[in-house]
């Protein structure tokens, strides 16, 4: 059985590769800051020595790495620290992966592209973010594509799924919204940001058959739908029979948030389909899932 080393397993797509590949493979998680229930070691990738070492004791045949600083207004206001852990970070992990012959999977993000396109994206679409959190994504990015020959790079958005919240340092958006809902809270919520939800469990799922059918590249890996922010809102509450009245659209002026948000990202993935000969799920059968495994 290969081994499979998960950096970031304490987060929600961590959680769900570590859940879901422990038929595939031998699996070790790491974590930084947010230890979790399961067998976990202590990683800090911005520390070379660190990934050395865990890597050599180790040993894995394969690296999916989800670290990241994620969050796009802290990103913005705190650039040094976004370049530290998502460059810097993952340029460690990539130099260790291919000095120990390891297949390397990123994950990136749909904000490298500038959300200016209309029809959908594509890999062969110039990379433009228009935030810093993009920028650092994109750069680590081509950091990869220098110094690993052997790499799934994934460009995924708003992930969504089950997982231990006392593990998960920020509740992923449709988590969050159902929390606000059933403790009959108001939510102000943006209707001029569109992207594609991702459902935790298609997105790990796709990961296992690139790296079974021994793809290499970058892929587009989103649900199929493309929708802004308060649709997605309503389907929700819907799905899981919540009060959509509490739900208030607002536009992203509004917010006043630091880090500009590109207004419409919609990726195509078929691409990924065509390699894995797996289908993505509609928002609707997404989130079914998603309401079954709670």
């Amino acid at each position: 059985m290969e081994k499979l080393l998960v950096i970031g397993s304490s987060g929600l797509l961590g959680q769900r590769l570590t859940d879901l590949g422990k038929d595939k493979y031998e699996i070790l998680g790491t974590h930084n800051k947010h230890s979790p229930e399961k067998e976990s070691v202590h990683l800090d990738v911005t520390n070379k020595e660190n990934v050395i070492s865990v890597v050599q004791r180790f040993k894995p045949d394969v690296i999916i790495d989800t670290h990241h600083l994620p969050n796009a207004d802290y990103c913005e206001t705190h650039q040094r620290d976004a370049w530290r852990i998502n460059v810097e970070g993952t340029k460690n992990v990539a130099e260790v992966a291919g000095m120990y012959s390891c297949k390397y999977v990123f994950i990136s993000t749909d904000n490298v592209y500038d959300g200016e396109k209309i029809k959908q994206y594509t890999e062969k679409d110039k990379a433009h973010p228009i935030n810093y959190y993009g920028k650092t994504k994109l750069m680590a990015e081509r950091v990869i594509e220098t110094l690993n020959n052997d790499f799934i790079i994934a460009r995924t958005a708003v992930l969504f799924g089950p997982h231990k919240g006392s593990i998960v340092a920020k509740l992923p958006f449709p988590n969050w919204l159902i929390q606000e809902l059933r403790h009959n809270k108001e939510v102000r919520v943006v209707r001029d940001q569109y992207n594609n939800p991702t459902y935790a469990d298609s997105l790990s799922e796709f990961l296992f058959a690139l790296l079974k059918k021994s793809r290499s590249g970058t892929f587009n890996v989103v649900g199929k739908e493309n929708l802004n922010r308060y649709d997605f809102s309503i389907k929700i509450a819907d799905i899981f029979g919540l009060n959509k009245k509490l739900i208030r659209q607002i536009n992203s002026a509004e917010l006043n948030q630091p880090a500009k948000r590109p207004k419409k990202l919609a990726l195509d993935i078929s691409k990924a389909e065509r390699a894995t000969g797996l289908v993505g799920l509609s928002i609707e059968d997404s989130l079914k899932k998603f309401k079954a495994s709670l």
